[in-house]
């Protein structure tokens, strides 16, 4: 697995194999289609002679999986999934889970490599301690600290059931005035082995334990796919919706173990009343059509090994926007001494460019992308050189905000337009090699001369049927500068820059030998006039070149039924503009077991994060975004979870004491990932899932 930045990265395409070589062979095959069963019936359910038709019942045929997306290996698969590339006639498969997995990890954000570091709840932001893997782009920024829960139409999955598929999810934790829920939905069920649908529902709500600190994360996701044998469609709406209570974290870190203050509730924080709430309404649609180069007959279901064109058009549609709240009187607080004595009374925001007493700032971006394509297959879409593909996008930008001449002349929204060329080649040989090239460049308008380059490819050996994978890909970014970060008002922020474009080129390489359980990746970014939060929470530019670096080991061993999985990441940065701990680590030592053979299977193990000590990013609730601070060492603190979970038939159970190294170490006032913001208290959580495929 090639480890990139979350959300930079094309996904790689799972290409089926010789799915076409099944030609009209298939018609002298008798009953050789999984899919199909074609009877002939008299009344009472016997077999019936030719000349006897005329007055029998008929048993339908059921059609085939058409689809020259999947292989053989897929289509007899109970369920699977995938993900449509919304530029080009392409989906990636993802693994569907119906194991133990890590359903005990229910921060969604602790299951990817070595953690991120966040403020201490469910449903709460975070960003990852792996710089490759934090997010970049250049579209509604305040977001991104979110990344870890929201639906997007970059993500939005598709399903294939040979039965209908449903999964029920509920995780709970504490008293009810502080709890943490989750819930998790999920129904996909297939109309017609080719056409089905699915609809999802998330929500994460931690109440807090601490003063002002609730927080919900809601996500809707309903989409449906169509797979033939020529015409494909995915198409989906998605809606998310954020609402927070910022409390600014603690007024001094020696709060959190000091014994002046008798429960979490009485710690002193900054806010008291300030308020983020955001929302997003999305939908996208992607279809094509494919023309043979050659006849086709009914008995064919698929044309993957036929020269063909494919003609396509995919439109997408984001809408962000977002609402901050807040009070002077609720911003303002006192610092004390250990003696609970006051000393000064200060607030947390510098300026007040508005209003003096209250804030109510609202903004909004919307972005709609319309793209026609074309792809090519010049003898097998699985060979050599498999697919070419090409189009033409067109991206609407609007952006609005207050502005103080909105008094004089209006509120008005500031619109943009780009047209953009893009291509798409990508082939395989056989099992054992597969490579892929994109690349994007706008031509005309806003951010006309915009690059995006993106090349990989990956070779195999095998070891005991077992693969061993050596990949490697090299991305190139030339990109300019967000809206919000050139142009921003609000009543504590406000700036106008003329930023340059970033220059950034990354290199990563990959091992995965699952034979020993042993993955190493190594990634290089060099980045020439970097943009970034500074101290004061703007952002600023460096007109230099700097570099990060990093290395991933991760190294599991299983001795029966025992697991000890170790993760570690080594990160190097040229610059503090790029904060990073040196050394970061995941480690997850547990036993597995089966109290009923082939019916009960269990799980007990211990989790534990940690990192060395760096200048953490903290967290600013008006900009909903994290910036760079010079003043606090966050790490050298375990954070460990114990936990049992269970499997039984279709049902998965856990119970889990979390933050369990909480009053077990002398330094638990470093208990924290971003300044300020402490770990919840131990907890003691426990879950359900019981998913049905009937």
């Amino acid at each position: 697995m090639l480890l990139g930045r979350e959300g930079s990265l094309w996904a790689q395409t799972m290409s089926a194999s010789d799915l076409g070589r099944m030609s009209e062979q298939m018609a002298a095959m008798q009953n050789n289609n999984p899919y199909s069963q074609e009877q002939e019936l008299d009344e009472n359910g016997n077999p019936i002679e030719q000349e006897e038709q005329a007055d029998s019942v008929r048993v339908k045929e059921i059609m085939p999986l058409e689809s020259y997306f999947f292989n053989d290996s897929i289509r007899y698969q109970k369920h699977f999934k995938w993900v449509a590339d919304t530029y080009t006639n392409h989906v990636h498969m993802m693994p569907v889970d119906t194991l133990l997995g890590e359903f005990n990890r229910d921060y969604v954000f602790q299951r990817e490599d070595v953690g991120d570091a966040n403020v201490g709840i469910l449903g709460g932001v975070s960003t990852p301690l792996n710089f490759f893997r934090r997010p970049s782009g250049n579209n509604f920024d305040f977001t991104d600290a979110y990344y870890a829960y929201l639906f997007t139409t970059e993500n939005a999955v598709h399903y294939n059931n040979k039965r209908p598929y449903t999964s029920l999810a509920y995780q709970t934790a504490g008293q009810k005035r502080y709890a943490e829920d989750k819930l998790e939905v999920l129904h996909a069920q297939n109309i017609t082995p080719s056409t089905g649908f699915n609809v999802r529902y998330n929500s994460y709500h931690s109440r807090g334990i601490y003063t002002w600190q609730r927080g919900k994360v809601q996500d809707f996701a309903a989409a449906i796919a169509h797979t033939g044998k020529r015409y494909s469609l995915h198409a989906g709406v998605i809606t998310n919706s954020i609402s927070q209570r910022e409390n600014g974290g603690l007024v001094e870190a020696w709060h959190v173990s000091d014994t002046l203050y008798e429960s979490a509730q009485g710690l002193p924080m900054k806010m008291a009343d300030a308020l983020n709430k955001a929302t997003n309404t999305s939908f996208y649609a992607v279809q094509s059509f494919g023309i043979p180069f050659t006849p086709m007959s009914d008995s064919v279901f698929t044309m993957a090994d036929r020269t063909a064109i494919h003609f396509g058009h995919a439109i997408t549609f984001n809408r962000w926007g977002r609402r901050y709240t807040d009070t002077r009187k609720g911003t303002t607080y006192n610092i004390t001494d250990r003696q609970g004595r006051v000393v000064e009374t200060l607030n947390y925001y510098d300026n007040w460019f508005i209003d003096p007493n209250t804030t109510s700032d609202t903004l909004t971006e919307s972005l709609l992308s319309n793209r026609l394509f074309v792809q090519f297959v010049p003898y097998d879409r699985n060979g050599v050189l498999g697919t070419i593909d090409g189009g033409v996008g067109w991206d609407h930008h609007e952006y609005q905000h207050f502005r103080m001449d909105d008094y004089l002349k209006g509120q008005k929204s500031d619109k943009y337009n780009t047209f953009y060329l893009y291509a798409d080649a990508q082939g395989k040989i056989g099992k054992w090699f597969d490579w892929h090239g994109r690349a994007r460049i706008n031509m005309i308008g806003y951010r006309a001369g915009d690059i995006d380059f993106d090349a990989d490819a990956a070779l195999r050996f095998y070891i005991k049927d077992l693969p061993v994978t050596l990949s490697g890909q090299l991305k190139y970014d030339l990109q300019s500068p967000s809206y919000w970060e050139q142009h921003y008002f609000s009543n504590h922020f406000a700036w106008e820059n003329n930023f340059q474009r970033e220059n950034i080129t990354e290199i990563n390489v990959a091992l995965d030998v699952p034979l020993t359980g042993t993955k190493i990746g190594v990634n290089q970014a060099i980045i020439s006039n970097p943009i970034y939060y500074g101290t004061d929470a703007k952002p600023s530019q460096d007109i230099a070149i700097e570099s990060v670096s990093a290395i991933y080991l991760e190294q599991n061993f299983t001795l029966g039924g025992l697991h000890l999985d170790h993760r570690i990441l080594f990160q190097h940065s040229t610059s503090d503009i790029f904060p990073v701990p040196r050394l970061a680590g995941h480690i997850s030592y547990y036993y597995t077991f089966q109290p009923v053979r082939d019916v009960l299977t269990m799980k007990v193990g211990v989790d534990c994060w940690a990192n060395t000590p760096y200048y953490a990013q903290a967290y600013n609730p008006a900009l909903m975004t994290f910036h760079n601070q010079k003043d606090v060492l966050v790490g050298n603190y375990p954070y460990a979870n114990f936990f049992l979970t269970a499997k039984w038939k279709t049902m998965r159970i856990f119970v889990q004491y979390q933050h369990l190294s909480e009053g077990l170490l002398e330094n638990y006032k470093d208990s924290f990932s971003v300044p300020f913001y402490p770990y919840n208290r131990a907890l003691l959580k426990y879950g359900v899932c019981w998913y049905f495929d009937d």
